[in-house]
């Protein structure tokens, strides 16, 4: 059964599963379940781990993971008052003036830079980096988020591999068959999807040469008789 998302009194441990459309609030819930565990929990924050999807949605997460952070330090200070904030008032009413909590927040806006806010695939990137003898993964590895350059380069180079020396009568066929590198590259990429996908159906590779031979000496019968 679904409910409204509380974010004052939802729990931290276990898991949610959070079902919410484009602008309604899934960075604010996000910075205020940080703030929670940085008070609640105790949580350092390189103990807390933020993944979103792209470069853009983790720079607006950690400006206002900040800024959230910021505005609690103020208010437990007393510099700032929560002005109808529900979460930063709860919090204002059990931690003001609590120098563990205070301090707590001045550390982790002292160390944000640790803050552990990431893509998906640069979290990723960061524990091949970080455990490489365990991944066996090479030191400079880098991670690729777009391939089309790299499908571009493997489809130029089976181009000129078999089609630069071939003999003619093999061209009129592919250009018959509209054969072309920009059909490779949508076969390849559909491959590049589905790594598992099975090529049906499984043959030899043909000795073209061979056929070629053949072909050319039943057309010269052809053209005697």
């Amino acid at each position: 059964m679904m409910k409204p998302f509380d974010i004052i009194s939802n729990p931290l441990e276990g898991a949610n599963i959070i079902e919410a459309s484009a602008g309604t609030g899934k960075t604010h819930a996000i910075a205020g379940l940080f703030l929670r565990l940085i008070l609640e929990q105790e949580l350092l924050i390189k103990e807390i781990l933020v993944v979103t999807f792209t470069e853009a949605a983790t720079e607006e997460l950690r400006d206002r993971i900040r800024k959230r952070l910021k505005d609690a330090f103020d208010v437990l200070t007393g510099a700032q008052t929560p002005s109808g904030d529900v979460l930063l008032e709860k919090l204002a009413d059990r931690y003001r003036g609590n120098a563990r909590s205070i301090d707590s927040l001045s550390n982790a806006l002292t160390d944000f830079d640790e803050a552990a806010i990431y893509t998906i695939h640069g979290f990723c990137q960061r524990m091949l980096r970080e455990n490489a003898f365990e991944s066996n993964a090479l030191f400079d590895t880098e991670l690729v988020t777009n391939q089309t350059a790299l499908l571009q380069v493997l489809v130029d180079d089976f181009w000129r591999k078999h089609f630069y020396i071939a003999a003619p009568i093999f061209i009129q066929y592919a250009v018959s068959k509209k054969y072309s590198p920009d059909m490779y590259m949508e076969l390849i990429k559909k491959r590049s999807i589905e790594p598992e996908i099975a090529i049906v159906p499984t043959f030899d590779k043909p000795d073209i040469d061979g056929e070629q031979i053949a072909l050319q000496e039943a057309f010269d019968r052809l053209i005697a008789a």
